[in-house]
């Protein structure tokens, strides 16, 4: 309902978005449809995967031998304290669009609304890939690593997180964070020589979630990487997917151009070459 209300605030009263700081916007088109998916995909799969982790689990039938070489390494690894960490250090990955939008906010490069846009966008990323990880860990491929480790007391392999491992709903997140996060500053500052360190400390952070993960035995190294990867691909293509339309066509119409009569926005500017002594309303269709 918050990110309803907050989708309803931009359109209506945030400011109009300046292309050269904002490059994508939301757009009632998009926004309304895709939300309500997503918050329908959100609660079907949490639902789905609390239907698995509450199915009882016969331990003594797990085997090594069914885990592929390729990820059979990580068992043996257990530490809550390196699980803990990771959960830290995913959330801590939060802080990369807020630092960079109240940058460019203190710099006057965008409109303090485009952090609320940010902000949106970032969540409807994280509820697609959320999601996408609840429906893969809803059908019980295997169990995570610390399952099959004799090791670790069965009331630890028993709780229902431990149900099902694939894939890293952490690793997910952080990679939906990292690329939504680099992607989108890339976007409104290609020049930046900040640019690459953007990406690389972002992806750096997302790699170090994935990795705790594996040595804290809560996934295998195929969690991982699968989790990765969709969080990649949900941090670009939510914003890939809000792009503005608007565009300056050649031609009769002189070097201004038109906009793009699908593009529309609301909100309050201030003309240029007017004697106006306070904001307008423009609405452009």
């Amino acid at each position: 309902m918050l990110r309803f209300i907050s989708v309803f605030f931009v359109f209506v009263s945030g400011p109009t978005l300046l292309h050269a700081a904002q490059p994508y916007a939301l757009r009632k088109e998009i926004d309304l449809p895709l939300g309500a998916g997503l918050l329908a995909m959100k609660y079907n799969s949490g639902s789905m995967l609390a239907q698995t982790r509450a199915m009882p689990r016969d331990l003594s039938s797990l085997h090594r031998s069914e885990i592929p070489a390729m990820d059979r390494w990580a068992i043996g690894f257990y530490s809550p304290r390196l699980s803990a960490l990771s959960s830290v250090v995913a959330g801590a990955g939060f802080l990369i669009p807020a630092a960079v939008n109240l940058m460019d906010i203190y710099h006057g490069e965008q409109p303090w609304q485009g952090a609320i846009v940010d902000a949106v966008i970032l969540q409807e990323a994280l509820m697609l890939s959320s999601a996408l990880s609840s429906y893969s860990k809803s059908i019980p491929m295997h169990s995570t690593p610390l399952s099959y480790d004799p090791n670790v007391p069965d009331e630890v392999k028993r709780a229902p997180q431990n149900a099902s491992s694939f894939f890293s709903n952490h690793t997910t997140a952080a990679f939906t964070t990292a690329v939504f996060s680099a992607y989108t500053f890339q976007l409104r500052h290609p020049d930046s020589e900040l640019v690459p360190w953007v990406w690389g400390g972002g992806l750096a952070l997302a790699a170090g979630v994935g990795s705790m993960r594996v040595m804290a035995g809560k996934h295998f190294p195929s969690d991982v990487l699968a989790g990765a990867a969709v969080g990649a691909f949900s941090g670009y293509i939510v914003p890939k997917l809000h792009m503005r339309r608007s565009s300056i066509p050649k031609g009769k119409d002189g070097p201004e151009g038109k906009s793009d009569p699908r593009k529309w926005d609301v909100g309050v500017s201030m003309p240029e070459g007017t004697s106006a002594v306070g904001p307008s309303l423009l609405v452009r269709f």
